[in-house]
């Protein structure tokens, strides 16, 4: 596996390909999204960040060492964060290595532009590691992000 920065590009790189290749002209595709990779933190070992799509939002964990790569593509691990248990889905690739992500949002297509969607990703990440549950903002959900009306 490369090495943690560099992973990063290529975790990017990699989900460009597949959006210009597999995806190119799906009605599923926002195209008020583009792929980035945001709100990257260490995490033990680890590198974690959210992959932002124009088809969907992944938190993604990049592990330091491959102690992954012994569990079959599709299985799922429960990783423990300050503030809850996650499952994350394992997934090998010989250009990224083999990594885990857990779905934030199976589609995009409500967000009405990439900055929303950083500040999501944002959010998100600061919940994920604020071990105090009352003081942790709510989680965004689609309704309240296209109506206001609060979150989850």
């Amino acid at each position: 596996m490369t090495e943690s920065a560099d992973v990063i590009v290529v975790l990017q790189e990699h989900f460009e390909v597949i959006r210009t290749t597999h995806m190119r002209g799906l009605p599923i595709l926002n195209p008020r999204m583009a792929v980035e990779v945001v709100a990257v933190r260490d995490f033990g070992e680890h590198r974690i960040c959210v992959l932002i799509t124009p088809w969907f939002m992944n938190l993604v964990l990049l592990p330091g060492k491959d102690e992954w790569s012994g569990v079959d593509q599709g299985e799922s691990i429960s990783i423990e964060f300050p503030r809850e248990a996650l499952d994350f889905m394992v997934s090998h690739d010989d250009a990224i290595g083999t990594f885990l992500s857990a779905v934030l949002f199976r589609t995009v297509t409500d967000f009405p532009d990439q900055d929303t969607a950083r500040e999501v990703a944002r959010q998100v990440m600061e919940d994920l590691f604020t071990s105090d549950k009352k003081t942790a903002r709510k989680t965004i959900n689609r309704r309240s992000l296209l109506t206001g009306l609060g979150a989850n």
